[in-house]
């Protein structure tokens, strides 16, 4: 019903104002902005499409509204149609519009694994958000999530510090979003051999997850593989053992056990085990 009164009101404009009026334009915007939310791409596409083509008509292509418009026709389109609207949004001397188009361009990029074109646009992101946001908004801490992930270990690991520092402020410490950003940072210890501060960061990450998600949400999945990796590093197989096999009920049970996620769980424990039973095999060996 809604959708219908959306689409008459567009009609109504185009019959009394004609098709290339601001006012037709804004009913096109309205409706293709109640279609994106209600997931219908297709059809946001095409009034949004609509919006931008009268908007460039009538105040320009770089009027404000304009590239507001740019920017929400592509957050409706495939990768390959957004990447050239955003280069253009991303150009806006809206630092909110254009920190928008940045991180949206690093994450088309960072998905088709290029990781340094994604870096560079995350950078270039960072810098308008900490204008229009400030640098301590959980906005910031997002982008510095982002960028870290591009990055080496030695770059990486000093941005999600300062992230987790912001949400801990503008989140709160026992925020789930925090404690995702926890994962991550352990995650990244450990992979630098820095086993027992991962430990204690991702064994906070698991308490907050637990607390605010329940303890059988798959992000305590995901935080409790990174807690058994940590532990095994640390030696701690026993440890190590149970957390695996936790991050496996967990995700068994939420996605089933065919799921691509329950059968990454189902290699991390056998390998674990094929490890272990290697290791106890050789230290059994009789000495010649």
């Amino acid at each position: 019903m809604l959708r219908r009164l959306y689409e008459d009101a567009l009609e109504q404009r185009r019959k009394e104002f004609g098709v290339s009026d601001s006012r037709t334009a804004q009913a096109a915007r309205d409706l293709g902005l109640f279609l994106s939310r209600q997931n219908d791409q297709p059809g946001a596409r095409s009034a949004l499409a609509e919006a931008l083509h009268i908007d460039e008509k009538a105040i320009g292509a770089t009027a404000a509204q304009t590239l507001a418009d740019t920017a929400d026709l592509a957050s409706v389109s495939s990768p390959v149609e957004a990447e050239p609207l955003w280069q253009r949004t991303a150009r806006s001397a809206n630092a909110r519009v254009a920190a928008r188009s940045l991180i949206a361009l690093g994450g088309i990029h960072a998905a088709a694994g290029d990781r340094v074109g994604g870096a560079e646009y995350y950078r270039r992101a960072l810098v308008k958000v900490e204008i229009s946001d400030g640098k301590d908004s959980a906005r910031t801490a997002i982008v510095l999530s982002a960028l870290a992930q591009m990055v080496e270990l030695q770059e990486g690991i000093p941005l999600l510090q300062r992230a987790l520092s912001i949400n801990r402020r503008a989140l709160g410490a026992r925020h789930p979003e925090t404690a995702t950003t926890e994962a991550n940072l352990a995650r990244m210890l450990l992979n630098a051999g820095r086993s027992h501060e991962c430990v204690q960061m991702i064994g906070e990450a698991v308490s907050i997850f637990e607390e605010t998600l329940g303890s059988d949400h798959p992000r305590v999945a995901q935080a409790a593989t990174i807690l058994a990796y940590c532990l095994r590093a640390q030696g701690d197989k026993t440890g190590a053992e149970r957390n695996y096999r936790r991050a496996l009920a967990i995700d068994e049970k939420a996605y089933g056990p065919r799921h691509p996620q329950t059968l990454d769980d189902v290699r991390a424990l056998a390998e674990f085990l094929a490890s272990a039973h290697s290791t106890l095999d050789s230290a059994t060996q009789p000495t010649k």
